[in-house]
């Protein structure tokens, strides 16, 4: 076994903040045509490293967004120790920010302002006429999901409604990658040593205890064997 390519691989998921590996972001671009002409824009970009994946891989040039100092500090400096100057991480609510620059590809992953129509809608303003969008969003491996789920999530779909609504807003999924177990529990225990680490700065903080109890109950007891994870390509005809 090539060790170092393993525990490379594993370096490069901890800056995912999703249930999409590295391989399928990949897989993503290469199915969906990008190449060195391609312009992206993703959305709540995390530490950039999607946009990363796709500049090594394919050569694209991105700006990501996203409202989270830590993230965005980290992940510049990660493009700057790797010298890709193609892709611009900045920090700003992605609702003040703005553009003239219309993209060829607009991002948003695991996250949902108002529900997946409104993202459609939201992304629909940075997209050339002939671009795409990639969407990752959580969905319900059942009809109707427990209310606990519910409240914990907000609006969770099933696949079938998830495509209906594409659908009626004129959209195709073209590709899609879908999540593993694996796959959550590296999200799932990332987000948790997060919380221990500030549970850690003041012991006595009851409301960080109750969070990170919940964390793990909602996951071992609702999402593991209810919950899914894609990430999809749409487009239009």
């Amino acid at each position: 076994m090539d060790y170092h390519h393993s525990l490379n691989l594993i370096k490069e998921s901890q800056f995912l903040i999703s249930m999409t590996p590295v391989r399928g972001i990949l897989e993503i671009g290469f199915s969906s045509g990008m190449n060195r002409s391609s312009t992206v824009l993703d959305l709540c970009c995390g530490y950039g490293e999607m946009l990363k994946i796709w500049h090594d891989a394919f050569g694209i040039r991105g700006i990501g967004v996203d409202i989270c100092g830590e993230f965005i500090r980290q992940g510049q400096k990660r493009l700057a120790e790797y010298g890709i100057t193609d892709v611009t991480l900045i920090e700003s609510d992605i609702f003040q920010w703005d553009t003239e620059e219309k993209f060829d590809y607009v991002c948003l992953s695991g996250e949902e302002f108002g529900g997946l129509e409104n993202t459609i809608l939201l992304l629909e303003r940075f997209m050339k006429p002939a671009g795409k969008q990639i969407i990752g969003t959580r969905y319900s491996k059942c009809d109707n999901p427990p209310q606990e789920l519910i409240d914990f999530e907000g609006e969770l779909l099933s696949l079938k409604q998830i495509n209906d609504l594409f659908a009626r807003n004129g959209y195709f999924i073209t590709a899609m990658y879908s999540d593993t177990h694996n796959e959550w529990e590296r999200y799932i225990m990332w987000s948790a040593r997060r919380h221990l680490e500030e549970l850690r700065k003041d012991t006595k903080n009851m409301s960080q205890w109750e969070w990170c109890r919940k964390w793990y109950d909602m996951y071992f007891g609702f999402r593991r064997p209810l919950e899914g994870y894609a990430t999809f390509v749409v487009e239009k005809v």
